[in-house]
């Protein structure tokens, strides 16, 4: 019996394809990324607080009334969300999520960078294969299924001017 991967490795042509549309993005963008997978790669929280704190304003994280609302609570809110109680989840969901191609969507007055795509196209959510959609799902929702059968996925959005706006289920 051969063993297959749960997971689609990307050809060389969708990784050139994924690399064409992270060329596109704007500087700040570009970098506020860059910031977060940098932090999630070395699952370094200082790294990760330094990306929060770069904002004027807290990115949100989590459902309204249950997040941190002041930069110093923001660590210790995201290490809880993590299954392990130290990040190492979120540094996981992070990475997954900012490695997968994005879409911009036009909010006055200001255009947003969303990461995964699939988490705001439906089309390409329907036909990504079930086993990728879960690099985008916390352990604790793996069974929290939608109408179609598709995870709650957690989505990464940043504003063309490079601020972190937010990170949670979408």
């Amino acid at each position: 019996m051969t063993n297959k991967a749960c997971t689609t490795v990307p050809t060389e042509e969708a990784q050139k394809a994924l690399q064409a549309q992270l060329d596109t993005l704007p500087e700040r963008v570009a970098a506020m990324r860059e910031k977060i997978l940098e932090a999630a790669e070395e699952q370094d929280l200082n790294k990760l607080r330094a990306a929060i704190e770069r904002n004027e304003v807290m990115p949100l994280f989590g459902e309204p009334g249950k997040r941190p609302r002041k930069f110093s609570e923001a660590i210790d809110f995201l290490k809880g969300q993590s299954f392990d109680g130290q990040g190492r989840e979120v540094f996981a969901l992070l990475a997954a999520i900012l490695e997968a191609p994005f879409v911009r969507q036009d909010r006055k007055p200001i255009d947003i960078y969303v990461w995964p795509a699939q988490a705001v196209d439906a089309k390409l959510a329907a036909t990504t294969p079930i086993t990728d959609l879960y690099r985008f799902v916390t352990f604790s929702d793996i069974a929290k299924l939608d109408k179609h059968g598709r995870p709650p996925m957690h989505r990464v959005e940043i504003g063309a001017d490079g601020t972190w706006h937010f990170f949670a289920v979408a």
